[in-house]
């Protein structure tokens, strides 16, 4: 079958380069006719042009055939190629079937991983689609021109100023009726062109379809199937041979350059890496002296900053560069002067030293003075620990990212190579009996981040016990390249985690600094306010009732904890992300949980009423957004108070308000996302909050009245927490607004519900909406003959001798009324704080009373004479003092 496709193949293959040899011929007899016309010299210039002008169109149509003939034969490689794979697909899934589980099938499978062509795709063929059509149309347009050529003879007379003869005109005529037959025969052949890359672009897509499918498979069999013969006894017996084999191919592999022509260049790049790696040794002792500086700037409120840690990190990893390079020049020296074949060499080298860079960057986080200890305040003990059981994490990750070189020196590949088998299951015995017993010491010792998330702890230390035993049981049992492939991805995951860890502590850090801020700014307003209120002489007043920092703002811990948790949300989905990309060649959890179907629906769409299916997948994503919403609703507090709120002055209230309109905004997108993404879209639920409404509207009117209420309540704001507010009566400061209902505290200090319904349909009288300052009333009456322009003047001046009194408006002083027994008086002050009102009315009275006193000017009051008679005699009785 295969024998008689490629002698299909070779035959069309011949017909198609007989047809484009004429289509090429047929071209160059056009252009050498255009060439033998152009060298007839003639008077005119126009007809001249017209003969140049004609050969330059024979000499682009020929570039074009050629271009119709190289994409052709790009077309027919293409789909020879196609072909192959189809076949090769389908000769795998039968080997597959019939030897299943085999050693056999693995090293098929290995030889077809080989064979699978790569690199075929032809680029910029969009591009050249695009071109190519703007191009035919153009090209298109001016033969359309040469149709009705009298016209065009006629519009070239008239725009050109020439007119020509007969004789002229016939040739002109003949030599645009030449041009456009090759027009047209270059709209052929572009037009030939297009249909090849379209054509060309499909094959291509599709061979990366099935050369995917085909790798996939391969790959997943190759996890699954036997690649080495098992660990037993006859293993032992040939061991000794298949060493010596395997030593062999290594000798052969040595070997001095035969070709020293890229020597001059290669010595230069050589002595470049190490001038650089110079270099930066040579400021090594300023950049130690830079982290010095930046170690004791983080101990100080006022230098330290969210930045220190990002650049001591930017530092270290600057600072252990130097060694990078020259491990790298080294390694590629070798490779170059004692490998027959170098490239493998140096492939290897810039593999092991990103390593290299990596882990010397990695110990030098634990050193005595590392950001381990100054930046993540950990003690020195708990850092010299870790350093040591890294270096020996380092020496088995080492031993088993080169076991691969074993494998590369023999013809058979991993089949034969017990040499890497030896080295893999060294590394693996020597994590399992040292590094694991070390790593789990140093975790209890480790008090806080055990503390923490004791069960990840846990789950990792038996991990390091568990993992290495089973890898050593897939190699015993034959499943070496399983082993080795899950060797790769735990070794990935390590470094993923390490990054992840160092960038978790160091955003962790960020938030330490923004909390200490905000604290500290917190106490000097605490201390502000402490000593404004030392002003007032400790007077306080009773009549309102200060929202404590707990109801305004939130505590700092809290902030602080809020932040940690939203910050945790998304650093530990970023893992869960990482290591799904590390993994992801071998995880097929996704694809599977798109298969289990929970339920089916019916959806109309454009295209008419089509089923839906609802998986276990969707029904995860609607979970994940309900916790992301919920992590975000619960935590948004403190994240605005962080970003926002302590960075920018706000007036009352208006923190809360934002907060409560964002955990309204954020519950409604993320119920219509989870919603969405379950299938039910609004359409369907429309019904649903129709009958709502209904039943809202007769049984739950007044909860559904006070939720619009507040709603309009913190969109208007005519209160805001913080105000003093008087309704039906009741007098008291906004602490809260809710959902239902507004807590006031009376002057009592007792909480006080009102619902919000209340506030918009009934008259409220707020203390302090648009301005905080208010009027206070003295009321005052004096006996009759009493000075009254001394009594102007003194009340004044207890107004003017207050500095709670504002002096704008300024205070006055009125004399109202005659009374019964008195001459009324009022002396009208303002205040600028509503807090204010009742310390400056017993001020002012107090002041009041004094100055009266001192003036001999006497304070009313109604006077009752009680008088006994005698009914009978008419005689008063009088009072007669009784002594004792």
């Amino acid at each position: 079958m295969n024998l008689r496709l490629q002698v299909q193949q070779q035959n069309i293959i011949a017909i198609q380069e007989v047809i484009n040899q004429k289509n090429l011929q047929q071209s160059q007899n056009q252009v050498e006719q255009a060439q033998q016309q152009q060298q007839k010299r003639v008077q005119n210039d126009y007809i001249q042009k017209e003969l140049d002008r004609n050969a330059q169109l024979g000499q682009y149509l020929l570039q074009q055939t050629e271009k119709a003939n190289s994409l052709t034969q790009d077309e027919l490689r293409m789909r020879n190629i196609l072909d192959s794979l189809t076949q090769t697909q389908h000769t795998i899934d039968e080997q597959i079937s019939a030897l299943q589980g085999t050693l056999v099938l693995s090293r098929i499978i290995q030889q077809q991983k080989q064979k699978l062509p790569t690199n075929l795709n032809i680029q910029g063929l969009s591009k050249q689609i695009a071109d190519l059509r703007v191009h035919i149309f153009d090209i298109t347009q001016k033969r359309n021109e040469l149709y009705d050529l009298d016209n065009y003879i006629n519009k070239v007379e008239s725009e050109d100023g020439k007119q020509f003869t007969e004789a002229e005109r016939t040739q002109v005529k003949t030599l645009l009726t030449e041009r456009r037959k090759m027009t047209s025969d270059l709209i052929k052949s572009l037009n030939n062109q297009l249909n090849l890359a379209i054509s060309l672009e499909l094959t291509q897509q599709q061979i990366t379809q099935i050369s995917d499918q085909i790798q996939s498979k391969l790959e997943q069999q190759s996890f699954w199937v036997k690649s080495n013969n098992p660990i037993n006894l006859d293993w032992v017996k040939m061991l000794p041979r298949a060493l010596i084999e395997q030593f062999n191919g290594m000798l052969k592999k040595l070997g001095f350059p035969t070709n020293y022509d890229n020597l001059p260049y290669l010595l230069m790049y050589f002595l470049g890496l190490f001038i650089v790696g110079g270099a930066i040794f040579k400021f090594k002792n300023r950049i130690k002296q830079q982290l010095n500086n930046i170690n004791r700037e983080i101990h100080r409120l006022d230098t330290d900053s969210q930045w220190s840690t990002p650049l001591a990190l930017l530092l270290t990893a600057f600072l252990t560069l130097s060694s990078t390079l020259w491990f790298l020049a080294v390694c590629q020296m070798i490779g170059f002067f004692f490998f027959k074949n170098p490239e493998e060499f140096w492939h290897w080298s810039f593999s092991m030293a990103g390593y290299w860079w990596f882990f010397t960057f990695w110990i030098s986080l634990f050193r005595p003075n590392g950001i381990f200890v100054n930046h993540f305040e950990s003690s020195k003990d708990n850092a010299q620990r870790f350093r040591g059981v890294i270096q020996r994490i380092i020496i088995v990750i080492v031993l088993l990212l080169n076991t691969s070189v074993f494998s590369n020196v023999t013809d058979a590949g991993l089949a034969n190579d017990v040499l890497g088998q030896i080295n893999t299951i060294a590394a693996l015995i020597f994590c399992a009996a040292i590094i694991a017993p070390r790593f789990n010491q140093v975790l209890r010792t480790y008090e806080p981040e055990t503390n923490k998330h004791h069960w990840l702890i846990r789950i990792v230390q038996i991990g390091l016990r568990l993992i290495p035993v089973g890898l050593i049981v897939l190699i015993v049992l034959g499943y070496y390249y399983t082993a080795l492939n899950l060797i790769v991805h735990f070794i990935h995951s390590y470094i993923a985690w390490c990054v992840w860890w160092l960038v978790r502590n160091t955003i962790y850090r960020g938030i330490t600094v923004s909390s200490r801020r905000l604290a500290h700014r917190r106490l000097a307003e605490k201390r502000r306010q402490k000593a404004l209120e030392n002003n007032y002489e400790n007077m306080s007043s009773d009549d309102v009732v200060a929202v404590g920092e707990p109801e305004e703002s939130l505590a700092l811990n809290d902030v602080r904890s809020q932040l940690l948790r939203f910050v945790d949300l998304f650093i530990w989905t970023a893992l869960l992300g990482i290591f799904y990309y590390v993994w992801s060649d071998l995880v097929t959890v996704v694809s599977y949980l798109r298969e289990i179907t929970l339920w089916q629906q019916t959806t109309t769409t454009d295209a008419g009423t089509v089923m839906e299916s609802i998986t276990l997948f969707n029904l995860l994503v609607a979970l994940v957004i309900v916790g992301i919403t919920y992590v975000l609703v619960r935590n948004i507090s403190g994240i605005l108070e962080v970003l926002i709120f302590s960075r920018v002055n706000l007036s009352q209230g208006t923190p809360y308000t934002i907060t409560t309109l964002l955990t309204y905004i954020f519950i409604a997108i993320g119920g219509a996302w989870a919603f969405a993404t379950l299938g039910i879209s609004w359409s369907k639920l429309q019904w649903l909050f129709a009958a709502l409404s209904v039943g809202l509207g007769f049984g739950m009117q007044e909860i559904f009245a006070n939720f619009v209420s507040g709603i309009i309540l913190l969109f208007e704001r005519p209160i805001r927490v913080g105000d003093v507010v008087t309704i039906n009566g009741v007098s008291g400061t906004v602490a809260k607004i809710r959902i239902r209902a507004i807590t006031l505290i009376d002057f009592d200090r007792k909480e006080v519900i009102v619902p919000n319904k209340s506030f918009v349909t009934g008259q409220v009288t707020n203390w302090a909406l648009s301005s905080t300052m208010t009027r206070l009333v003295i009321s005052v009456g004096v006996a009759y003959g009493s000075d009254l322009t001394l009594v102007r003047q003194l009340l004044l001046q207890a107004a003017d001798e207050q500095p709670t009194v504002l002096r704008d408006p300024k205070p006055s002083a009125y004399f109202l009324t005659f009374g019964a027994s008195t001459l009324d008086h009022e002396l009208r002050v303002y205040v600028e704080q509503v807090g204010d009102r009742t310390s400056t009315t017993d001020a002012l009275n107090r002041r009041i009373n004094e100055l009266f006193a001192e003036h001999n000017i006497d304070i009313a009051f109604n006077q009752l004479d009680v008088f006994i008679k005698n009914n009978d005699t008419g005689e008063e009785i009088p009072f007669v003092d009784v002594k004792k």
